[in-house]
């Protein structure tokens, strides 16, 4: 055998060999993740009162005008008993022509909330829904003013 096959065969045994280490680490980090898993427990937050409603408002400045388009970024939490956060997935949605979007509010404690209009992010912050309650996050733009208000169901 020439120089330049016995090179080549050993970039092909190389090759072989770093493609099984590869497999057999990428099988072990499986692993690992199954075992992570199993062992993990799980702990379900129970709220004892559903709010009733939930909404969120941008409005203008001075004018209390309804701010359409303005883009609402949410993410729902529940505070257990335990003094631990469950936060549940994070929410998009664009405010319509009344400039309000509601929210679902079954088995939350509440939302974090970040609101983003013409470049400009304004932090609305953790509103706590209220059980029974209608629950209402208004937002003054370009003041970044936050007002939160809980009223009775009609």
């Amino acid at each position: 055998m020439n120089t330049r096959n016995v090179l080549l065969s050993a970039l092909v045994l190389l090759t072989i060999v770093f493609a099984s280490l590869t497999v057999y680490e990428y099988n072990q980090v499986g692993n690992l993740s199954a075992q992570l898993q199993s062992r993990t427990q799980t702990r379900q937050c129970i709220r004892t009162g559903q709010g009733y409603a939930f909404y969120v408002r941008v409005v203008a400045d001075g004018k209390n005008a309804s701010i359409s388009g303005a883009k609402v970024n949410a993410i729902s939490y529940t505070t257990c008993a335990s003094g631990d956060t469950e936060w549940g997935s994070p929410t998009t949605t664009i405010t319509p022509e009344n400039g309000t979007v509601a929210l679902p509010v079954s088995a939350i404690g509440g939302y974090d909330i970040i609101i983003g209009y013409r470049g400009a992010s304004y932090s609305v912050g953790d509103v706590f829904i209220a059980p029974v309650r209608i629950t209402t996050a208004t937002l003054s733009i370009p003041s970044g003013n936050v007002t939160i208000t809980h009223s009775t169901p009609a």
